[in-house]
Parts: structure tokens; C-alpha cells; sequence
């Protein structure tokens, strides 16, 4: 049983610290939601960079094909994200509406990530609909357990910045996850060998410690508040409509925004594997140290993004951290005929890691926001569906995003290889690997800042002004 929690109107600096001391959530709260996110990030980032290359230097298969099974299973994850969404909003056992799924989720999941990376030995036509049978377990899973999860931030608080120091406790093991995604599994594989045999290592272990940690994101957030808001009023009945959807403005530019951001990162997670192995013949221990100190430069720059977020607000510091990644991204165009060294390698990896930490608090900062947002404007408690929305462009667009440079890699002649062996690429595959790496996510970190900029939730603008906060009934855990 949780306490009733009376929140103020977050609409200027001294009501939000004192809504943030009245309301502050613990820190095992804090971490054990949190550490559900290293298996997300896992899930995620594994399959978006090492699928392709697992297909094309394990499989003997070629990129484009692998773009074209993970839209596929979009295709389906589609449907099944608003329909967990939708489920969670409606659902009511004594863990809460969206607890259970994060301990369904973390189950599917584990399985899933196995099924992909020890396919069996099979002929080309069953191992295509073997690939896509684990495809869509795959995107269950991560359905069950993300969507949900996602919506629990803005049920947990009133408060914004409080929020944010939430979601700061999920940044930094974002970056642990993100290690793990990179550099861990690097590891294994090269441990194995780099062949079939290392990427079963590589699966075994990370199936292992995706399902534990989002397992105890179960558990630990089992004494999580929950914030229960008044019925909807009579005047607000037809706020379920989809429509009204589109009158939550702040929701539909930061979805927008995300288009953006979520291309720009699958064409960087696509091409960093083939970039390191391709274009600066530094392997898998080049793979290793860049993912180190991006990951780490990210961890520890979540105290500097909270304070600047306190000073500028949350859209202009996510504008900082865009432009600090456009400049570590533009930066590889510098490159030489030398290639780089180890110290230019961690220094680009910490630039890039600073920035990515901003974008990705602030933006999930940012979508809480929204969530609070429209239970105000609309009366309804659908923070599942808006959730599940969100979920559909994240994967979507990481889909599209990987379909489209397998395409572009395989219209540039990238020579597809089998046991881990490498080939000399031609000029053409050099140059897509370079616009997958560098000039495709400049254009889109471009046209991010554009929807971005219209962004104004939070101001004193009575249109986007943050909403206050009914106060809740009790409600048990």
C-alpha cells in the first residue's frame, strides 16, 4: 500500500524542488527499475548491430536480407505493441497493471536472443523462416517487457525533475547495457573464436543476463509508488477516441523528433561493427574500446545533463547532447589514410558517448512529460497505449533504419563472407559505409533539432504549460 501523494503544478523552480522533496523516490526504487534496461539494451542494440554481420559473416547470407527479415517482424511487432499496451492499461492483479509483464517479458525474451544467435545448421529456406519465427518471439518479448516498463515513470511521480533523476538511474544502465551489447558480446564471440561457435557463446551468456535483469526490475520495483489520478469527468468521456491522440502536441513533435533519433542510431548500431572491421581494420578490440568509453563517458555524464536540464530545460540541454554527437559523428570524416590510433579512437568514443547520454535521458525524460501531459488533457489513463506508440516508431524506425543500409550496402557491392573471415570491400562498400556511419545520421540529427525545436511543454505558455497533478486515491501494489 503506498501513501497518497499531493502534488503541486510544476510551473516554476521553487514549487519543483519542493514537489521533488515531497515526492522523491528511493534509491532502491531507483535502481531496481533501472537495471531493467540492461536487458532491453541488450535485446536491442545486439540484434540491431551484430544481426546483419552474423548473417553476412557467419551465415553466408547477405545484408539486405537481414533488413528485410527484421521489417518483417516489425510487421507484427507492430500490432503486438498496442495490443500489450492496451492490455497493460486495462489490467489489474495484485502487482499492479504493468509489473507482470516485466516478469512475462524478461522469460520470452531470454529465449528469443538465444533462438537468433544458435540458429541451427539448415538449409537456406527453413533457416529464412527460422530466422522469423525468432524474430517475432523476439519482438514479444521485447513488447512485454518494454512497453509497460516504459509507461511506468510517469505513475511513479509528479514530478518532472524527479523524473529525470529516475530515468538517469535507467541511463546509466543503459550504458552498462550497452557494454554488454558491445563490447561484452565482442568479446565473447572473439573468445569463441569469431565463427558459429562464438556467437553461441555470446548468446548463452547474454540470454542469461538479459532475463536476470529484467527479472529483478520485477522485483525491485514491487514497492514502487503508483499514482492514481480522479475518474475522467463526464465532459472528457470521448477522450479514448485515437484523435485526441493528436491533440497532445508535445507527444506528437517529440514523436517526430524520435523518427530521428531512432534512424540515426540504427544506421550508427548497423555500420559501427562493419565500420571498425571494414574501413578501420581495428576488429572487434576496436569495436570493444569504442563502446567502452562511449558507454562510460555516458554513465557519468548523467549528474552534468540533470544539472543542465535544471538550467536550460530539457528540450535545449537534448539540443546540446545532439550537437555534441554531430560533432563526434562529423569527426570521422577527418580520418586518414593512417586510419587512427587508440587515444583518437577513446576520444571520439567519450564525445559520442557524452552526447548520446543526453539525448537518450532527456528524450524518455521528455516522453514521461507527455504521458503526465495527457492524462491532464484528456482525463484518461492511457499512459500503455501512448507507450506502446512510442514502442512502434522506436522499432520501426530501427527496422527501417537497418533495412535501408542493408539495402544500401548491398547496392554498393559489400561482399557478404562465412566463418568470421573478412575480404578486401570495394571502393563502393567503403564509401556506404561511410554514409551509414557519418553522413546519414548527420542529415538526421539535422532534421531531429527541427521538430525538436517546437517543443514547449514545460514553459509558462499556458498552451504547454505542465500539468497539475490530481491528487491520487491510495493504491496497492
Amino acid at each position: 500500500m503506498t501513501a497518497p501523494m499531493t502534488a503541486q503544478p510544476a510551473t516554476d523552480p521553487a514549487t519543483d524542488k519542493a514537489t521533488d522533496r515531497a515526492t522523491r523516490l528511493s534509491v532502491g526504487v531507483c535502481v531496481g527499475f533501472g537495471v531493467g534496461t540492461v536487458g532491453v539494451s541488450i535485446m536491442l542494440n545486439t540484434v540491431t548491430a551484430y544481426f546483419p554481420a552474423f548473417m553476412s559473416t557467419v551465415l553466408g547470407k547477405n545484408t539486405e536480407l537481414a533488413g528485410y527479415l527484421l521489417m518483417a517482424s516489425k510487421l507484427y511487432d507492430a500490432i503486438a505493441d498496442l495490443v500489450i499496451g492496451s492490455l497493460s492499461d486495462r489490467t489489474r492483479s495484485r502487482w499492479g497493471r504493468r509489473r507482470p509483464y516485466l516478469l512475462a517479458g524478461g522469460f520470452v525474451s531470454a529465449a528469443s536472443f538465444l533462438m537468433i544467435f544458435c540458429a541451427p545448421d539448415m538449409g537456406d529456406t527453413a533457416l529464412i523462416l527460422y530466422m522469423l519465427l525468432a524474430l517475432v518471439i523476439y519482438s514479444t518479448g521485447y513488447s512485454l517487457f518494454n512497453v509497460p516498463y516504459m509507461a511506468m515513470p510517469s505513475e511513479m511521480t509528479p514530478s518532472r525533475y524527479e523524473r529525470s533523476r529516475l530515468l538517469s538511474f535507467r541511463t546509466l544502465f543503459v550504458s552498462l547495457g550497452q557494454i554488454l551489447a558491445m563490447a561484452g558480446t565482442a568479446a565473447l564471440i572473439s573468445h569463441g573464436g569469431g565463427g558459429a561457435t562464438g556467437y553461441a557463446v555470446m548468446g548463452w551468456a547474454m540470454a542469461l543476463v538479459i532475463g536476470t535483469a529484467m527479472v529483478l526490475s520485477f522485483f525491485g520495483t514491487a514497492k514502487a509508488p503508483v499514482l492514481e489520478v480522479a475518474p475522467a469527468p463526464v465532459e472528457k468521456a470521448g477522450g479514448g477516441s485515437w484523435l485526441t491522440v493528436f491533440r497532445n502536441r508535445p507527444f506528437c513533435l517529440l514523436m517526430a523528433a524520435k523518427v530521428c533519433q531512432f534512424l540515426a542510431f540504427a544506421s550508427l548500431a548497423t555500420t559501427s561493427l562493419l565500420f571498425m572491421l571494414n574501413v578501420l581494420h581495428l576488429g572487434y578490440t576496436g569495436q570493444m574500446q569504442l563502446a567502452l568509453a562511449q558507454n562510460i563517458a555516458s554513465g557519468l555524464s548523467m549528474p552534468g545533463w540533470l544539472w543542465l536540464e535544471r538550467r536550460t530545460g530539457k528540450r535545449n540541454a537534448y539540443l546540446v547532447g545532439m550537437a555534441i554527437m554531430a560533432l563526434a559523428a562529423a569527426s570521422w570524416l577527418l580520418v586518414g589514410k593512417d586510419g587512427v590510433g587508440t587515444v583518437e579512437l577513446l576520444i571520439r568514443g567519450v564525445a559520442s558517448g557524452i552526447g548520446a547520454g543526453g539525448m537518450i535521458l532527456l528524450s524518455i525524460s521528455m516522453m514521461a512529460d507527455t504521458l503526465a501531459y495527457d492524462r491532464d488533457l484528456t482525463g484518461l489513463r492511457r499512459e500503455g497505449l501512448l507507450s506502446s506508440i512510442m514502442a512502434v516508431i522506436e522499432k520501426g524506425t530501427f527496422a527501417l533504419g537497418v533495412a535501408l543500409v542493408g539495402i544500401l550496402l548491398n547496392l554498393a557491392h559489400y561482399v557478404p563472407t562465412k566463418n568470421g573471415q573478412l575480404v578486401e570491400q570495394p571502393h563502393s562498400a567503403v564509401l556506404a559505409l561511410y554514409a551509414g556511419y557519418v553522413v546519414i545520421p548527420l542529415l538526421l540529427f539535422i532534421c531531429n533539432a527541427l521538430c525538436i525545436s517546437f517543443y514547449k511543454l514545460g514553459a509558462r505558455s499556458p498552451e504547454f504549460a505542465t500539468p497539475s497533478v490530481i491528487e491520487p486515491e491510495p493504491a496497492a501494489n
